[in-house]
C-alpha cells in the first residue's frame, strides 16, 4: 500500500517505524512537537488564532488543548454545530469542554439549514431523503460554518481528524478533512488516546470515545477487529508495508480480518487524494 508518506504540511511521527507512540517518552515527544506545528503554521499565515468544530470526543479536545499549549487559550475559539436531536448529547459534552478549557464558543443550530437546503433540493426535482448524501452535505455545512468564522476573525480552521480514520476514509471529502491544518492526521487513534491521557483529558470523555468505537456501525465493528488491533493491523500494513499473511502471524488475527482491513483502505483511497488533472502538452 503507498498511503505511507505523509504530508509535507504534517508534523513527523516521534515514534520508531516499528511500534505505535504510545510509550511515555515517544508521547512525550508529540506533545512537544504539535503545539510547535500550530504555533508554526500561524506564524506562517500571519492568523490571529484557530477556530475547531468541537463535539465532545477525544480528537477534536485534543486538538483544542494543543492549539491552547501553543498559542494560548484566547487565540482557540470553537463550534459547536448540532444538525439534529441526535446531535444533542454531543453538543452537551462540546460545550462542558470548551467550558473545561474555557475556550470561547458559538452555537450554531445547523437544522435549519440542511431543512432549507432539502426543500431547495427537492424542488430541483433531486432525492432530499438520501441518508449518505444528508449526511455529507451536513459536514460540508459544518466546514463552511468554521470557514465563515474563520475568514470573519483571521483564523484557521485546525483539524481533528486522525490517522486512522483517514485511512478508512472516514470522512466526509471537503467537509470534517477540510481545514487548514491536521496535527492529528499523522497519529492512530490510539496515538490520539495515549496522547489525551498525557494532556490530562477527563476520563469520561476518553469512555464517551470508547462507546463510539463500540458502536454496530463503527469501523472497529464492521471490521470485525477491535480499536487497538486495528491501528496496528493498519500500521503494519500501510507504513511498514507488511504483507497481510505477515501481518496476521504477527498480530495473531485472523487473515481474513486483515484482507478486509486492506480492501477497506483501498476502497476508501479516492478520498485521501487530490482532485484528478489532467497532463496536457502545449
Amino acid at each position: 500500500m503507498s498511503d505511507s508518506k505523509p504530508s509535507a504540511h504534517d508534523p513527523a511521527l516521534a515514534r520508531e517505524r516499528s511500534e505505535l507512540a504510545t510509550e511515555p517518552e515517544a508521547v512525550q515527544q508529540l506533545r512537544e512537537q504539535l503545539p510547535r506545528f500550530v504555533e508554526r503554521t500561524l506564524e506562517r499565515a500571519g492568523a490571529e488564532g484557530v477556530v475547531v468544530a468541537l463535539d465532545g470526543r477525544v480528537g477534536s479536545t485534543v486538538a483544542a488543548v494543543l492549539a491552547i499549549e501553543a498559542v494560548g487559550v484566547d487565540r482557540v475559539s470553537g463550534l459547536v454545530l448540532p444538525a439534529n436531536m441526535n446531535d444533542e448529547a454531543s453538543a452537551r459534552a462540546a460545550e462542558a469542554v470548551a467550558s473545561m478549557l474555557s475556550i470561547e464558543y458559538e452555537r450554531l443550530q445547523l437544522r435549519p439549514l440542511l431543512s432549507a437546503f432539502q426543500r431547495v433540493i427537492g424542488a430541483a426535482g433531486e432525492p432530499a431523503d438520501d441518508v449518505v448524501a444528508l449526511d455529507n452535505a451536513r459536514e460540508r455545512f459544518r466546514m463552511a460554518c468554521l470557514y465563515y468564522v474563520a475568514n470573519t476573525t483571521d483564523r484557521l480552521v485546525l483539524g481533528s481528524v486522525d490517522r486512522t480514520r483517514r485511512l478508512l476514509g472516514s470522512v466526509t471529502k471537503h467537509g470534517d478533512d477540510g481545514v487548514d491544518l491536521a496535527p492529528l492526521a499523522p497519529l492512530y487513534h490510539t496515538e490520539v488516546r495515549a496522547l489525551a491521557r498525557a494532556v490530562d483529558v477527563p476520563s469520561n470523555i476518553l469512555d464517551r470515545s470508547t462507546r463510539t468505537a463500540g458502536r454496530a456501525d463503527s469501523d472497529p465493528q464492521k471490521l470485525g477487529v477491535d480499536p487497538e488491533t486495528l491501528d496496528e493491523i493498519l500500521h503494519a500494513l500501510v507504513d511498514q508495508a507488511q504483507p497481510p499473511a505477515a501481518v496476521a502471524e504477527r498480530l495473531a488475527v485472523d487473515r481474513a480480518t486483515v484482507q478486509r482491513v486492506r480492501k477497506w483502505c483501498e476502497t476508501t483511497r479516492h478520498k485521501r487524494r487530490p482532485p484528478l488533472t489532467p497532463s496536457i502538452d502545449l
